[in-house]
């Protein structure tokens, strides 16, 4: 039992202890953990996707269909009429009709002597005879189609030539792409910013938490030694006045150390939220890089670069590729299209014969259609206008957002600059307040100073140690912004 509880309170010991990283590695935490990054993973799936529909229209589609129907009743094909016979064929059909058992002379031919069926052949047979024109009858009812028919068929449909259509959609398809690839890094380069701010506000505040809480001691420490002068009396400098002075000041000090931590809890829950963290970790920056590189940048290639590789910029360039491609597409209108068709197809039939007899169950078709366009109240016309005022809407805003970019890089760059010599003054005025600070505290101890110079002393080294480590943090802040504008880390 004993080894289990030294077990348990081990591991919580163990787990309870804020973990230590760095800043690269609190980036790569970021953005393996951002939620918004992984949304934009799966709108590239989804851009990937529609890239690859797209490229369906360059293949033939083929389809199969089988359809199955019954009618109310047989179809009965009606025919009504005569025809016209020659009198040739009305002379075959004449002689015909002697070969029938009940065959009777016509009456109006005994006046000329025929009155038998070998005179009548012989009458009909003489070269000199010309019988007129015939007529017979035409009127046919027949079922052409039984009730129940099923219909199996194979269709094709190629395009053979659409204007240009197809190629600008699958174009724009692939752009699509590049601009999810684009949001995707554009997200990263926020989420990379964001963790940099947080993270250099938490150096700040953490070593300004330091300085405040070592100013806390020492004029704790001042306070004592003044407490022991006045109640001594053996001090001619020290007052009640100062005393009590020194009694304020010691408790403004504690208050400004608790704005401070809280201010640095407030910083350390930002960065852990922004890194995706769950709301009770325990996070512990550490800053390695205690060098300050001074910025040798040039402005002209720094704007070079970013007019290259900023996301903002970048995305108005695949826009303008996008219109273009759309430009394309509502031009195609103009042209005609032109698709290749074919069928195979096998029939049944309730009724074997008629329409769909066993020669005819199985039929194809091969063949084309083409879809001239010749008026259409020039809506086409107006379409394309509509996308090339779009796009030359897109270079006018192109150039406002290089112009702005530009204009963002030279402050951040002067901004970074002029902190990078204030840091190197403050360097230097940090060691001085610091020197000026302990003499002042070994001629208070020897009652040689008064009180108001060693309070003076330790304000002026914890105002210029704040000062120069709010430079140090502004001048970090501006590199991560040129960073961020440029669209990659400057080296």
């Amino acid at each position: 039992m004993k080894l289990l509880l030294c077990l348990l309170i081990c591991s919580s010991v163990i787990f309870a202890k804020a973990k230590e990283f760095t800043l690269k590695e609190a980036i790569n935490i970021a953005l393996e953990n951002n939620h918004q990054s992984k949304i934009s993973k799966v709108a590239l799936e989804i851009a990937n996707t529609q890239y690859n529909q797209a490229l369906s229209a360059n293949y033939p589609a083929l389809n199969a269909m089988v359809v199955g129907q019954r009618l109310n009743e047989d179809l009965i094909f009606q025919q009504r009429g005569s025809f016209t016979l020659p009198s040739d064929v009305s002379k075959t059909f004449a002689l015909a009709n002697t070969l029938n058992t009940n065959f009777v002379v016509p009456a109006e031919l005994a006046a000329y002597g025929i009155t038998t069926v070998d005179q009548y052949r012989a009458f009909i047979s003489a070269d000199t005879t010309i019988l007129p024109e015939g007529q017979l009858s035409a009127d046919i009812d027949s079922k052409a189609l039984g009730r129940d028919t099923i219909k199996a068929s194979l269709n094709l449909l190629y395009p053979l030539f659409t204007g240009g259509k197809i190629s600008s959609v699958i174009q724009q398809a692939k752009l699509n792409k590049l601009l999810a690839m684009n949001t995707i890094r554009r997200n990263d380069l926020e989420v990379i910013y964001d963790i940099k701010k947080y993270f250099y506000g938490y150096v700040l505040t953490n070593e300004l938490y330091k300085i405040a809480k070592s100013t806390l001691d020492r004029m704790t420490y001042i306070s004592t030694l003044t407490k022991q002068f006045y109640e001594s009396g053996e001090s001619l400098n020290v007052k009640k006045t100062d005393y009590l002075s020194i009694q304020v000041t010691v408790a403004l000090i504690e208050s400004i150390v608790a704005k401070i931590e809280a201010n640095r809890f407030m910083v350390t829950s930002a960065l852990s939220n922004a890194m995706g963290l769950a709301w009770d970790s325990e996070i512990k920056p550490r800053y390695t890089n205690n060098e300050l590189l001074p910025p040798k940048y040039s402005l002209s290639k720094l704007v070079q670069d970013a007019y290259r590789t900023n996301s903002d910029i970048r995305k108005m360039d695949i826009a303008l590729k996008i219109s273009k491609e759309q430009i394309k597409e509502q031009k195609a209108g103009h042209y005609p299209s032109v698709a290749l068709m074919g069928e195979l197809a096998h029939t049944y039939n309730s009724y074997e014969y008629g329409y769909l007899s066993d020669d005819k169950e199985n039929t194809w078709n091969i063949g084309f259609a083409a879809e001239i366009p010749l008026f259409d109240g020039f809506k086409t016309t107006n379409m394309v206008s509509e996308k090339k005022l779009e796009k030359k809407k897109l270079y006018l805003l192109q150039d406002m957002l290089k112009e702005g970019v530009a204009i963002q890089i030279k402050n951040e760059l002067n901004n970074a600059l002029l902190g990078f010599k204030q840091i190197q003054t403050l360097k230097k005025a940090k060691k001085l307040a610091q020197a000026s600070r302990e003499l002042n505290v070994r001629g208070y101890q020897i009652d040689a100073i008064e009180p108001k110079s060693v309070i003076e002393a330790q304000y002026i080294e914890s105002y210029v140690k704040a000062d120069y480590l709010k430079y140090i943090h502004d001048y970090l802040l501006s590199l991560a912004k040129i960073d961020k504008l440029i669209g990659q880390e400057v080296k």
